[in-house]
């Protein structure tokens, strides 16, 4: 009977090169064999198990959706994908902060806002109509800041309340462009209103 020969386990390089050319393969080795460092990063920074599965496979989505990214001269896969990982964790972090800020931001116009059903409207007071004018022209002038797709995005997740998925679906886009059309939205978001 005789032995199959077993292929030598191709170095990162190897796989990084093989990604480049789109080999599935390699990509599926390299996940496969780095997975756990990249999940335990994530969950490291994150704190969450839920948020560090689904940026785990953002991570390696970004490694093959934007493979020519990558230089050898500058470092060996494993560090380019755990500078990635951070990199991205770190984005997450940030835009969980900024959603929190732009949510904060929304509740107040809401609370300075009389509601409809209020019987003192906002013209029978000049200093709640002046915030809220002010308030509403903020938000609204750092939305016109961002991309259309952005915007688009995030008012979707914010103002009609659906989830990436559900998002995904409706502007017929993959999630991971969804989700990063969200975060990268609300960062730039973010800087605006902090230049206001």
């Amino acid at each position: 009977m005789a032995v199959k020969e077993q292929q030598p386990a191709r170095d990162d390089f190897e796989l990084m090169r093989a990604i480049a050319a789109r080999d599935q393969a390699a990509l599926r080795t390299l996940y496969d064999r780095h997975s756990g460092i990249v999940f335990s990063l994530c969950l490291r920074v994150l704190r969450d198990n839920a948020e560090a599965e689904d940026l785990l496979v953002d991570v390696f989505w970004e490694l093959w959706d934007k493979c020519g990214r990558y230089d050898a001269g500058r470092g060996s896969p494993l560090t380019y994908l755990t500078t990635l990982t951070r990199s991205r964790a770190i984005d997450r972090l940030r835009s969980r902060a900024s959603a929190s800020k732009v949510m904060t931001l929304a509740a107040d116009v809401e609370e300075v806002a009389p509601s409809p059903s209020s019987s003192q409207s906002s013209s029978d007071n000049p200093l709640v109509q002046t915030i809220e004018a002010e308030r509403r022209a903020t938000v609204v002038a750092a939305l016109q800041t961002l991309e259309p797709q952005q915007r688009r995005a995030i008012e979707c997740a914010y103002y009609e309340g659906l989830s990436h998925s559900e998002i995904s679906e409706k502007l017929g886009k993959p999630l991971g462009t969804v989700k990063t059309w969200i975060r990268t939205g609300l960062i730039r978001l973010r800087d605006s209103l902090r230049t206001c």
